[in-house]
């Protein structure tokens, strides 16, 4: 596979395997060592890079870490490490990270240095909580992540009364800071001269497909480099989410970060954002993709529990015919899919919630963000006054598989809502699981947890009726 793509200032075409990560592309064969190998499972950030991609007529970028990215992922696109920021020297924030006393050791960094970096280029708006944001996925273990903050706030200043109103104008005023390099005025039209090869299958029924990648990375990032690999990016094209006439599809490539980011998404879930802030860090929302999560069938994915409540359905293909399957049905048993090997999913199709509706999405785990869940569950229910008419609840945690309610959605339906309603399914729900003891919990705390989150969605769903001690044991 001929890849072609520019690397900080550096046009590169190579034939490179397309299942090295960009981590082992930078340090091994460009010798870029400023971006570091930490945890090479994408929880520190010491790894972070910048990738553009053209929209339109500029180019997009995102922080994402480069030990869960294969290079094929920037084929086409624009790959920025640290070396690429530095052209001039240091940038104003580096040199504020110096003055605040921000750095020791020195090794997390680069990864702060670009993820502010992809701050400045993206940001609606300039200010610090909106930079904490950008830095949740870097972490710093000897200085502390105050002093940072603090040069993260130093720069700010120099954007009061700045506006900006499309990219040309906002690269412009970067370059004129000193926090980027005269060269990414060029990087559109140098992208949109670069045509961009895909190479299909060879072996369908040897193939792996890789969505995202994040955990399969983690996993498997060595076997992957004697394997078969198709990344599905390369397949997936057009739409990431798009309406049809009563229904809602998400391309299986979509990114929680585009979820996150829709207007649509925010239309119809306006509270889709606050799960996906606890859905790990910004880079890892910028890679991780719905048809990746679905197909890793960890009992405890996110979004397999937020699908399940809305009832999903997902299209399968071989590459020649398609069939469909609803996403309750997908979970056969642990890891165990209804799915072909010769099958990749292509989208997740949702009917859209008619009438007055109201969504729930609730998360436990040892830490608030950043964290796998003990027990994840989300509900889905129409209403006509009191009365539920239609009702779908999920749970993770709690079975081998992402688990669709049957007997407590069916519970909910044509019922008036009460503390007897609700106490009722929460009953419903612990007999419907069967939950297992290991690190996050014994099989009796996930039990009585799901019994108190399913509570909670009442509480937050209807704070008109319900009363915070309404759910007590």
């Amino acid at each position: 596979m001929n890849l072609k793509f520019i690397c900080n200032n550096e046009y590169v075409e190579t034939d490179i395997n397309p299942s090295v990560t960009v981590l082992d592309f930078l340090r091994m064969h460009k010798r870029l060592t400023g971006t570091k190998e930490g945890c090479r499972e994408g929880d520190c950030g010491a790894c972070s890079v910048l990738v553009g991609e053209m929209a339109g007529n500029f180019v997009q970028y995102k922080s994402v870490n480069s030990c869960l990215l294969p290079v094929s992922e920037i084929n086409g696109k624009h790959l920025v490490s640290v070396e690429g920021l530095n052209v001039n020297g240091l940038t104003p924030f580096q040199e504020a990270l110096v003055k605040e006393s921000g750095t020791q050791c020195g090794f997390c960094t680069p990864g702060f240095v670009v993820s502010y970096t992809a701050f400045l280029l993206t940001t609606e708006s300039y200010d610090s909580e909106t930079a904490k944001v950008y830095l949740t996925g870097n972490l710093c273990r000897c200085t502390g992540h105050y002093r940072i903050i603090s040069s993260a706030e130093k720069v700010l200043a120099l954007f009061k009364e700045r506006t900006v109103t499309n990219f040309t104008e906002r690269i412009d005023l970067l370059i004129s800071l000193g926090l980027l390099p005269e060269y990414f005025r060029d990087i559109p039209s140098r992208l949109a001269a670069i045509k961009r090869e895909h190479r299909a299958a060879e072996n369908p029924q040897d193939t792996v497909f890789v969505s995202g990648g994040t955990d399969l990375f983690v996993q498997q990032g060595h076997e992957l480099l004697d394997k078969n690999v198709v990344f599905l990016s390369g397949i997936l094209k057009g739409e990431k989410i798009w309406i049809e006439g009563t229904d809602l599809f998400l391309n299986a490539s979509a990114t929680v970060s585009d979820l996150e980011n829709s207007s649509i998404i925010r239309k119809i879930f306006p509270e889709f954002k606050n799960i996906a802030s606890l859905f790990g860090s910004m880079q890892i929302r910028n890679r991780a993709t719905l048809g990746g999560n679905i197909n890793n069938a960890s009992p405890i994915g996110d979004m397999s529990v937020f699908l399940l409540s809305l009832n999903a359905k997902v299209f399968l293909s071989n590459g020649k015919t398609t069939r469909s399957v609803f996403l309750k049905d997908y979970f056969k048993d642990y890891k165990v899919l209804d799915r072909n090997r010769d099958e990749y999913m292509q989208k997740i199709g949702i009917r859209l919630p008619s009438g007055n509706y109201k969504f729930s999405y609730e998360k436990v785990s040892k830490r608030t963000y950043l964290d796998i869940a003990s027990v994840n569950t989300s509900i889905l229910l129409g209403y006509n006054g009191r009365a539920i008419t239609y009702a779908y609840l999920s749970a993770g945690g709690v079975a081998p598989v992402p688990l669709y309610l049957k007997n407590s959605s069916e519970f909910l339906k044509e019922k008036e809502v009460t503390a007897a309603l609700m106490n009722g399914l929460a009953e419903t729900a612990a007999a419907e699981i069967k939950p297992i003891s290991d690190v996050r919990g014994s099989a009796e705390y996930k039990t009585l947890l799901l019994k108190q989150l399913i509570k909670a969605h009442f509480l937050r769903m209807f704070p008109e009726i319900f009363k915070p001690e309404d759910a007590l044991c």
